[in-house]
């Protein structure tokens, strides 16, 4: 499972949401880009990951380096923003 649905599951349980239409509305989006996150097809975008990370009171940072293997693919390029990452 990757970090981006993890964290729409987390806004689904907290607020007790019972589909992933309920959750695109709550999260301000539509059900289709919801569904191209869920299948990998996109990622979620950062000004979405920081609602979401007000919705569940998380810490931003968080939130980006939780994202990072979502969005990035190139291996080097996650190792070197995740240098000094907070444990």
């Amino acid at each position: 499972m990757t970090y981006t649905n993890e964290l729409l599951d987390m806004v689904k349980d907290k607020y007790s949401l019972e589909s992933d239409y309920k959750l695109a509305q709550k999260i301000g989006v539509s059900r289709s880009r919801l569904s191209k996150w869920r299948n990998e097809l996109n990622s979620m975008d950062w000004d979405v990951a920081f609602k979401i990370a007000d919705l569940l009171g998380m810490d931003d940072q968080k939130v980006v380096y939780g994202l990072l293997e979502d969005k990035y693919e190139n291996p080097r390029l996650i190792n070197a923003l995740c240098e000094g990452r907070p444990a």
